[in-house]
């Protein structure tokens, strides 16, 4: 599926629905009350979908966001910094994966004995068709993640709801609209949505990226020279490169006929992220990672339309500051042939050995 067909049905969906009640937006169809209980706002559309992305896009304040940035880049300093005395490393577990889950348990005020548990969910749910997660069913997957993030989600919403902090969990309890407040079910659903999306995309978007840094030594060597200068650029190419989310389902509501295809009402339509950021019509060049591309108009947050990734912002502030902090602390950085994970979702990156040179503790 090409740029414009992936935008377009991005923007249109009254014809293409993301609705559980069509089984969501993933490639397997899920029983309506499991994929609106695993994907929140992501699988609903029309006035279901604007009352609860309204309220919850009251919870990420200008106050909120800035805190977090402070927060992440102490963070993303101290999770490199943990490792650099070691000069070898699986970069996914040892760097990639611990900003992420560390930013989404911390906005939400998870506690730091359920965060490991909450990983090892979070990947099950989304790798479960790779042999390295248990190669389970993924209906079965998403039942036992929905039954552990629930136990997690309301015993935080209780606490929450007795002792509010600054957090966005008790943002999340507060936040009213119009009078309407969100409900113990969607909260949980949405704290299920952010663990999954929050923690997986960022993750694999950093692990492509200094792979792709690895690869093409030309643009590792002109952000290094002038970092400042070519970060923003090096994250929005490293976000098309990468395309974290792979694929979108959409069901047809309608008849109606896309890139010159008929298409009945039921039949469903699949938006290909990767093959529409390698558009040769949209990026000229599309297979070489180029941090100066201008303009780059991937659509790795989304094809535009109501769908847009709450996230966005939040991602780019994850990769500026650990893309500053790896390549501060860790110039010489080399990175190994990475394993990637099986499945049609997310582009992920399982395991990937990292060498640089060991400093002092």
């Amino acid at each position: 599926m090409n740029h414009d067909d992936v935008s377009e049905v991005s923007r249109n969906p009254r014809t293409f629905s993301s609705s559980a009640y069509f089984g969501g937006v993933t490639l397997e169809m899920l029983p309506p009350a499991l994929a609106e209980a695993t994907q929140s706002i992501i699988a609903m559309d029309g006035a279901k979908h604007s009352r609860l992305r309204k309220l919850i896009v009251t919870t990420f304040t200008p106050r909120q966001m800035a805190r977090m940035d402070a927060a992440i880049q102490r963070a993303a300093h101290d999770v490199v910094a943990s490792v650099a005395h070691l000069g070898e490393v699986d970069f996914v577990s040892a760097i990639a994966e611990r900003l992420p889950i560390w930013t989404i348990c911390e906005i939400l005020g998870l506690p730091e004995d359920e965060r490991d548990r909450a990983l090892v969910h979070a990947n099950a749910m989304i790798g479960c068709k790779d042999p390295e997660f248990g190669g389970c069913d993924p209906a079965q997957a998403l039942r036992d993640g929905v039954v552990a993030f629930t136990a997690m989600s309301l015993d935080l919403i209780d606490e929450k709801r007795e002792h509010p902090t600054d957090d966005l969990m008790s943002a999340l309890i507060e936040a009213e609209v119009d009078g309407e407040k969100l409900t113990d079910d969607e909260i949980r659903a949405f704290f299920i949505l952010l663990f999954i999306a929050g923690n997986e995309t960022t993750r694999h978007a950093i692990s492509h990226g200094v792979h792709a840094l690895d690869r093409f030594p030309d643009q590792r060597a002109l952000l290094l020279d002038d970092f400042g200068a070519h970060l923003p650029g090096a994250i929005e190419e490293i976000l098309r490169w990468s395309t974290p989310i792979m694929t979108f389902r959409r069901t047809a509501v309608e008849r109606t006929e896309l890139g010159g295809q008929t298409i009945e009402a039921g039949e469903h339509v699949v938006l290909f992220f990767s093959s529409a950021n390698r558009d040769d019509r949209v990026f000229p060049d599309p297979w070489t990672f180029d941090i100066t591309r201008t303009p780059n108009r991937h659509i790795s947050f989304g094809g535009g339309g109501p769908h847009f990734c709450l996230g966005a912002h939040l991602a780019r502030i994850e990769l500026r500051h650990l893309l500053t902090e790896i390549y501060r602390q860790l110039p010489d950085l080399r990175i190994g042939e990475p394993r990637y994970v099986a499945g049609n979702f997310i582009n992920a990156i399982g395991r990937m050995p990292a060498y640089f040179t060991a400093r002092a503790s």
